[in-house]
């Protein structure tokens, strides 16, 4: 395995994941930087124009129509705050108000109207139309629903159907990127040409999703240095192409993304010079104003979970689609977590050092390292990539003391001198790092965990990355304040959300209501699972990553490639580690004849599934992202496999801390947290196979403690219902036939 190659993989693994709350501000952040709109933005009238007529939003109701303390509200008042003023709710709605939502069966039926906007591509389900009267039941009777729709089902039209029929308003939140573009660009388009009234849409992902027009004023001064002239022109063009300032609509590389977008504490909010063209807060302006809001999971619990950055409206519906993955992203809304170059973003920063004297950055930037170094020394082995922090930190004590006196003379600078966007960042960014350097100094709670992660790179020691995190254990109780007791009716469904044929283990994650207060279902999935689908589960070597790893590697290789040899290509080899993916890869990549791709070659996820499905017969090694949320219907994938059962490692700290939190309230681990997960994660990378009705295939299990624990019998139950063989000549006979 080269270092080159690991490297890449961590590029563009990193490309993919959202970043980092904690991270220092890329160089050159400069909020404060034109004292007038850049000449580009006139010159190439980049202006914002109106959406298409069918995306065109409501006019906002009159500014007198919203009472405030005093008199009439203006409409500076009213306009939707920036993420760092508080109390963004809805505006002039009545929560309260019933719902009479009319029958939405018919329309799903032979003949109706969906079938009519879609002609061939529809077939009436009874599935769907049975979510949809779910859905709208729980829209009239004031209730939560959490609805398991197996695939085929529709789920999307099933719920936004209801949604749009009732004439509420509603935010629709998704977990991943292909998902929300169906909706925008395919799903809500298609429903405006048969709703019984005109509504309209917005698209709202987070801030650091547009362009910032400070960021592009500071390219434009650079357009005649070498190697940047490119960069203003591919600029330009997205612009041209994508009004919104959406960076990834617009086709920018990643480097080119970072360079011009800010993070909230990057942003100087009101105080900017170009506030008034700021893409995000005329994105926020419109989805203000839509009748349905389409959003992401990072920024609906970014929005309710953390009480000083409402972004979102509150509305009558809020409907949670793949709500299975709602506490990960609860997880990381409420997370804390800091580098060691954090702080220098800040203490080196050239209003910081107008600021503050020399000896107090100084004195900071000392203990930050002393507190970085004592972590270090906590590690337990020097390969350990994650530890848990115990006790009273007493080098973190000090630098948090240090960071007040350094924010104190932020403050005070600020007030004598009336400095603008770019000093209320800093503070911002300031206060933020005292907190997390509090938070990670103390004994937490028990339902809290402090913990390092040291994120190795392959190709020199002297670039590790050592982050520390402080995060709840647990997000039910958050969830359901924020969530459960805040709106008034929420839809949350996705194809996994059951273990065991029980929905309970999702409702305990989240802090749903049991009872009446929720309307509960599984609905089955339309596909006929017996006939198009095999399952492989054979029996030989049981994972091993001891003195047996060898022999059991040998095994797993022999498998994978008997069975790619049997589908010809076609398939996903679907590893639970990075580690493993680059042994299948390494082992298989020139024995097989078809093309092999790895996730981390150099090509992004969406990249990498554009290829798999234009040669039509290659084989993709993937990890944990290529389990859920890709979608690669027809003959291109007709082979899934799984490495093993995806447990959690039982050596891992923070795993440890959550088995403990558990049996601390009498629970059973093993039951709630291992074997849960492991069912949900095998159900999602199971379920990449059989997308339509004309679909066929094997999914194959390489573990054979699916026969030899007393656990694995659950396991089986939870893979598709298709045949089970335990012997290779039986698919090869399947895809024969």
């Amino acid at each position: 395995m080269s270092s080159k190659r690991v490297r890449r993989e961590w590029e563009a693994e990193r490309e993919q994941s959202p970043r980092r709350s904690s991270g220092p501000p890329p160089p050159g952040f400069r909020p404060d930087l034109p004292d007038e709109p850049p000449p580009y933005l006139l010159e190439a009238e980049w202006s914002v124009p109106a959406r298409p007529p069918r995306y065109e939003p409501e006019p906002p109701a009159p500014w007198a129509d919203a009472a405030a303390p005093g008199g009439p509200a203006q409409p500076d008042e009213l306009w939707p705050p920036s993420i760092d003023e508080p109390g963004h709710a809805a505006q002039g709605q009545d929560l309260d108000k019933p719902i009479d939502c009319p029958p939405v069966a018919g329309i799903f039926q032979a003949g109706g109207q969906v079938a009519q906007l879609l002609g061939e591509r529809y077939r009436p389900r009874q599935g769907q139309i049975d979510m949809a009267e779910l859905v709208r039941n729980a829209l009239n009777q004031r209730r939560h629903a959490a609805v398991e729709a197996g695939t085929g089902i529709g789920k999307s039209f099933a719920y936004l159907a209801p949604a749009i029929w009732s004439g509420a308003k509603a935010v629709v939140s998704t977990s991943n990127k292909a998902l929300m573009s169906q909706l925008w660009r395919q799903d809500l388009p298609d429903l405006q040409r048969i709703a019984p009234r005109p509504f309209s849409v917005a698209l709202l992902k987070g801030r650091s999703n547009y362009l910032c027009n400070l960021r592009a004023a500071e390219l434009l001064r650079q357009g005649q240095l070498a190697g940047v002239a490119d960069d203003v022109e591919r600029v330009q063009r997205g612009l041209a192409a994508v009004p919104s300032g959406d960076v990834e609509e617009m086709g920018l590389p990643f480097p080119l993304r970072q360079r011009l977008t800010v993070s909230h504490r990057e942003c100087g909010g009101r105080k900017c010079p170009l506030f008034d063209e700021c893409f995000y807060e005329q994105a926020k302006v419109e989805a203000a104003a839509a009748d349905i809001i389409v959003t992401n999971h990072a920024l609906l619990c970014f929005s309710t979970l953390r009480s000083d950055n409402k972004i979102l409206p509150l509305r009558p519906i809020l409907v949670v689609d793949e709500a299975h993955e709602l506490p990960g992203y609860a997880i990381s809304a409420l997370a804390q977590e800091l580098e060691l170059e954090t702080l220098a973003a800040v203490a080196n920063h050239p209003v910081t050092q107008a600021a503050v004297p020399a000896s107090i950055r100084q004195a900071a930037m000392e203990h930050n390292g002393q507190f970085f170094a004592a972590l270090l020394e906590r590690r337990p082995q020097r390969w350990s990539e994650r530890w848990v922090l115990e006790g009273e930190i007493q080098e973190g004590i000090r630098l948090g003391y240090a960071l007040d006196e350094l924010l104190r003379k932020l403050t005070l600078h600020k007030a004598g001198s009336g400095e603008g966007a770019e000093l209320d960042s800093l503070q911002r960014y300031a206060a933020e790092l005292v907190d997390a350097v509090k938070a990670l100094s103390h004994p937490e709670p028990e339902s809290y965990v402090r913990y390092c992660e040291m994120e190795q790179s392959a190709s020199r020691r002297d670039q590790d990355r050592l982050t520390a995190i402080y995060r709840p254990l647990e997000v039910a109780e958050p969830l359901k304040r924020s969530l459960y007791e805040t709106w008034p009716r929420i839809i949350s469904t996705s194809a996994t959300l059951s273990v065991a044929d029980d929905l309970g283990w999702f409702r305990r994650q989240v802090g749903a209501p049991d009872g009446s207060a929720l309307l509960a279902r599984r609905i089955a999935s339309p596909f006929n699972y017996r006939e198009q689908v095999l399952i492989y589960a054979p029996r030989g070597v049981e994972p091993d990553y001891g003195q047996g790893e060898e022999v059991y590697l040998r095994w797993l290789t022999g498998e994978v490639r008997g069975l790619v040899q049997a589908s010809r290509g076609r398939a996903f080899v679907l590893c639970t580690s990075r580690r493993r993916m680059e042994q299948l890869h390494d082992a298989l990549e020139g024995v097989l004849p078809w093309p092999c791709y790895f996730q981390g070659g150099g090509l992004t996820r969406q990249e990498l599934l554009e290829q798999f499905k234009a040669d039509g017969n290659a084989v993709l090694f993937g990890t944990r992202s290529f389990w859920e949320g890709v979608d690669v219907p027809g003959e291109a994938l007709s082979l899934v496999i799984l490495d093993k059962i995806p447990f959690v490692p039982h050596t891992d700290p923070v795993h440890q801390r959550e088995e403990q939190l558990v049996r601390g309230r009498g629970g059973n681990p093993f039951e709630e947290l291992q074997l849960a997960r492991a069912i949900l994660t095998l159900r999602q990378g199971a379920g990449r196979l059989v997308r339509s009705e004309s679909d066929r295939g094997v999914i194959a299990l390489l573990d054979s403690r699916i026969h030899t624990k007393q656990y694995g019998r659950r396991i089986l139950a939870a893979l598709p219902p298709g045949r089970q063989v335990a012997r290779i000549e039986e698919v090869e006979a399947f895809f024969r036939s």
